[in-house]
């Protein structure tokens, strides 16, 4: 065996000097001396290593693959040569050499980050994300400063979409380097998605302080401030993100549901426009284009957007907000195929994405749900605010004295909330009820508001208030009973009591179904709305009041009728009122009124003015069946009292289903006129039965449609009778339990009394 003789002086001042000339860069004077030496000594393993590695930066990877062989072979155990060769080899395309090359250097130096990382750079060269990752870890694992290796390991775990352990690995990223930004911000977009919105704040907060230009950073920082209810603060965050990444549809559009949210509905249909305009393809600014578009009254460009976004993305909670859409047009068609397809997916069970939440209220206004499903659409939707802590109280609740309530509401105005609830607030004893209004609709002033703020005298506006701080409020104020007047409807903060500001918690008159929300422990109702033996549709316990839910205004003004000419009513016909909203007339209901119409000649149909376009295919709809367009008068909106005024000249009030006349029924009974009802299985449907016999009308209620269609024909067949039930309702209308102002102010603060003290929560019927 020959043995490796030491280098002369001379030889070893030029292999000082090629080591010198490598770290300098030079590396064409390093592979010419490196070149010199190795001819001199063949067996000098350090030189073929310099020399190799020289010629790997000199881009001459085939040539460098031969000397370092030569290296590994004169000292297989030099773990630092073995990973060079597997460098070259890389470069030289021999994947599976290189790999092999670098697994040898970790067998004889498994500690080091160096060769972790060189291996781990070869496994993604060839695909093999997943075992990248976990030598880049490990990597990272032997050099905890290097913030290049944390990052490169952050890129691959969004790419793997692993968000269990790119959330683990962020955090110990940001233990051992607390200032990373990158690493804030993606754990901030992880726990945002989880739902754990003060932790995103906190996170994404610092990961945009410290790099102000990270658009991403900026952009889910405002949907973290959405989630805490800080639309204001929200919109800065969109706006900013949007600035800095002017053509990223994503930052526009999350810049727009912030604006929707703050009620700034024309940027942000501007905001939606340019996102579109930056991504066609994308399906999400076309479903909020389609949400923004309803909330603006734009019904037709709703339809339109939300069909396009679920082209894009067949998603189920978009499918039935378009299918909503459609209803709202009366385009009958469009609902039912789309609803189809709803339906054959959602029966399969809703999915398990967190993202993906069909909206209760547009699920229990489809026809075919009932109250069971209609739960479960509920819970699901409300598990987004779950993870809500619970504020701090500063007492507990008072189990003597004046019950401290507080109602909360975007509706403090000229609404139909307002409408039935003034007088009732107004009739409240204070010596037994302290009400409490926190309200966090719009600014507005109107005759609704100022009445309810004399009626009110401890008014609380949270608009600006962000959901935890809203919530710490009422738990400041005291409440004892908390009740939600939105439910899920439009305008809803479910997140405020998501944080269990009040020992006692309810849900009341916007909301007609189930909220499957944890938080809420009561939904008032009454016997019919909720029948006995039907509470297990129910995420609440049920506090029933006697006679109807409901409550009226007996103040309300009534102007005086017109003569029927003066209202486009033809003079002797039998006037059919069906004053409801588009997406209420269904394909079913609309049919059996023409059905009316045909079999009651001088019958005429009189509808509330709808959009033009919803107007052209009723019209269309009735000349299918033979009806002429002159038998269906079109009623233009009006203020209440003028609106009452007129509905007086009505004889029938017509019921739709499944979602009932609520406002619209007491409205036609307070103005004079017989209320049909058809009483179907879930409360959104029984709301009008529950009106009319509380008006003591109970022979105006039916359980089918074909008892509706008979009761109608009867009663329009028999003029005297019709009179007869009217003069008996207007004799009675000041008496009945329905219009009762006063009296269902005592039940109701009787039955919040019961609830305050009882223990355990049960089931409650009030009764007088």
């Amino acid at each position: 065996m020959k043995v490796q003789l030491p280098l002369s002086a001379r030889d070893q001042e030029l292999l000082s000097q090629a080591a010198s000339l490598f770290s300098q860069g030079r590396y064409d004077r390093t592979i010419a001396l490196a070149a010199e030496l190795g001819a001199r000594h063949p067996r000098h393993q350090v030189v073929h290593k310099l020399h190799g590695c020289a010629l790997q930066l000199a881009g001459r990877s085939e040539e460098a693959v031969a000397a370092l062989r030569i290296a590994v072979r004169l000292a297989p155990s030099d773990a630092q040569a073995w990973s060079n060769l597997g460098n070259a080899l890389a470069s030289c395309g021999l994947f599976e050499d290189a790999l092999d090359a670098h697994r040898r250097a970790l067998v004889l130096q498994p500690v080091s980050s160096a060769f972790n990382h060189n291996l781990g750079c070869v496994l993604l060269q060839v695909g093999q994300r997943a075992e990248a990752l976990d030598h880049f870890w490990r990597a990272f694992d032997f050099a905890p400063s290097d913030a290049e290796l944390a990052r490169l390991c952050r890129e691959l775990l969004a790419e793997l979409g692993d968000l269990d352990r790119a959330a683990l690995f962020c955090r110990v990223n940001l233990e051992r380097l607390p200032a990373d930004a990158g690493a804030a911000a993606m754990l901030g977009g992880i726990v945002l998605q989880q739902g754990l919105i003060d932790e995103a704040l906190v996170l994404l907060d610092a990961a945009v302080k410290s790099v102000p230009g990270d658009a991403v950073a900026w952009s889910n920082l405002s949907v973290a401030l959405r989630g805490a209810g800080r639309f204001q603060d929200a919109v800065e965050a969109g706006l900013r993100a949007a600035s800095l990444a002017p053509e990223w549809a994503q930052a526009c559009n999350n810049a727009a549901v912030a604006l929707r949210d703050a009620g700034q509905l024309m940027q942000a249909r501007t905001m939606l426009l340019r996102a579109i305009e930056c991504d066609p393809a994308f399906p999400d600014p076309y479903y909020n284009l389609g949400c923004t578009s309803a909330d603006l009254g734009d019904n037709e460009t709703a339809r339109e957007a939300l069909i396009e976004a679920i082209k894009r993305e067949p998603r189920i909670d978009w499918m039935l907000q378009a299918a909503h859409a459609c209803r709202q047009l009366a385009d009958w068609d469009g609902a039912e195929l789309i609803e189809a397809a709803f339906f054959q997916q959602f029966g399969e069970g809703l999915q398990s994405q967190a993202h993906v939440l069909p909206s209760p209220f547009a699920y229990l206004a489809t026809p075919g749900t009932g109250p069971v499903d209609q739960r479960v659409v509920a819970e699901h939707f409300a598990a987004q605010y779950v993870a809500r802590v619970a504020v701090a109280r500063t007492g507990a609740a008072s189990a003597r004295g004046p019950l401290r309530l507080g109602l909360l509401s975007a509706d403090f105005r000229d609404h139909a909330t307002a409408h039935l609830l003034v007088g009732v607030l107004e009739a409240l004893s204070p010596e037994r009820v302290v009400v409490f209004a926190y309200d966090y609709g719009p600014a507005v002033e109107d005759a609704y508001s100022d009445r309810l703020r004399r009626a009110v005298t401890n008014w609380v506006v949270l608009r600006d208030m962000s959901d935890r701080d809203a919530a710490q409020r009422i738990a400041d104020d005291r409440i004892d009973i908390a009740i939600d007047l939105k439910g899920w409807t439009q305008g809803y903060r479910g997140g405020i009591l998501a944080h269990r500001p009040a020992p006692l918690q309810m849900q009341w008159l916007g909301f007609p179904g189930t909220m499957g929300a944890p938080w809420i422990d009561y939904i008032i109702a009454d016997s019919v709305t909720i029948p006995h033996g039907a509470e297990g549709a129910y995420s609440e316990r049920i506090l029933r009041l006697p006679g109807c839910y409901q409550p009226n205004d007996a103040l309300r003004a009534v102007a005086k009728t017109p003569a029927r000419n003066a209202l486009g009513l033809p003079e002797g016909a039998l006037v059919l009122a069906a004053m409801h909203q588009p997406y209420k007339i269904t394909r079913e209901v609309f049919s059996l009124w023409l059905r009316l119409l045909d079999k009651v000649p001088d019958a005429v149909l009189w509808l509330l003015v709808p959009p033009e376009q919803v107007r052209l295919r009723l019209l269309d709809a009735a000349l299918a069946a033979g009806i002429l367009p002159e038998r269906l008068i079109w009623a233009p909106r009006l203020p209440m009292a003028d609106h009452l005024g007129r509905l007086s000249a009505a004889d029938l009030a017509l019921d739709t289903f499944p979602v009932g006349a609520h406002t619209t029924a007491s409205d036609a009974l307070w103005a004079g006129v017989p209320q049909l009802a058809c009483r179907g299985d879930s409360f959104v449907s029984r709301v009008s039965a529950s009106i009319v016999e509380a008006a003591g009308m109970a022979e105006l209620v039916v359980d089918s449609e074909a008892g509706y269609e008979a009761l109608a024909l009867a009663l329009l067949s028999d003029r005297q009778r019709l009179g007869r039930l009217r003069q008996r309702l207007r004799a009675q209308r000041a008496d009945c339990a329905l219009f009762d102002t006063r009296r269902f102010a005592d039940r109701l603060a009787h039955g919040l009394e019961m609830a305050r003290g009882g223990q355990p929560l049960g089931h409650i019927d009030v009764t007088d």
